[in-house]
């Protein structure tokens, strides 16, 4: 089984020191964007609004506050009305591949697998090391067979993350479903080295070493797996 971390839905927030101004005459976008940016990060998203609304009175172009509401609404899960916002601003910078990888996420979010594979692979065009976005092309490709998609996908994010256990994981189990065994037991394997506590990881390995008539080293990784499994922390 493929190892699915929610994609990273990476927001278009500007993290700054926070200079209150309010009340000075400032009228400055970026000034109110900061502001909407410390609530929103406080969970008071409804006055976060607010403030992006108010640099959008002064800059109609400005893409930080479109991006910034959209996020709002993409919490809020107002996911049609993230899309809108983010499709003003792909107007004013169609080349964004922030942007895309963002309408991706919602796209997927809303079960529309074909646009988000569509947004994902004019980001990666664009911006060709973008690791997000491969990383979810690969969880995409793999749920629509394309396993040989999938395959090229996680090599690029390993290219740039050759420590993430997932990602070596979710390689070895697109390894796996296209019978390349001997590439998908030294994915998996690598994966363990990474992080011996996952316990998907050493049944991928498990069914790999099946597949391949190593019944005895499937075993063993079998019971890894149940003991894993077994001494896991329940959930409340």
């Amino acid at each position: 089984m493929f190892l699915r971390s929610y994609t990273k839905y990476k927001i278009c927030l500007l993290i700054f020191f926070i200079l209150s101004t309010e009340g000075c005459g400032v009228q400055d976008p970026d000034n109110y964007n900061r502001q909407g940016v410390l609530l929103d990060n406080q969970g008071k998203l409804d006055e976060a609004l607010v403030y992006y609304n108010k640099a959008l009175r002064i800059d109609p172009y400005n893409r930080d506050a479109h991006c910034n509401i959209a996020t709002v609404y993409h919490k809020k899960g107002l996911l049609d009305k993230a899309i809108e916002e983010y499709k003003i601003v792909l107007e004013l910078y169609p080349y964004d591949p922030q942007v895309l990888y963002n309408v991706g996420a919602i796209q997927a979010r809303n079960n529309n697998q074909d646009n988000a594979v569509a947004f994902w692979e004019k980001a990666v065009e664009l911006k060709p090391d973008f690791t997000e976005a491969h990383y979810a092309l690969g969880i995409a490709y793999a749920q629509k067979n394309r396993f040989a998609d999938a395959i090229n996908a996680y090599k690029k994010v390993l290219e740039k993350q050759p420590d993430d256990p997932v990602s070596h994981n979710n390689l070895g189990a697109a390894y796996t479903e296209i019978d390349k065994l001997d590439e998908a037991i030294v994915e998996l394997k690598k994966s363990i080295q990474l992080n011996p506590t996952i316990p998907m990881t050493h049944k991928n390995l498990e069914f790999a070493y099946r597949k391949k008539g190593l019944n005895e080293e499937a075993d063993k990784e079998l019971k890894l797996y149940e003991d894993l499994i077994r001494n896991a922390p329940q959930e409340n």
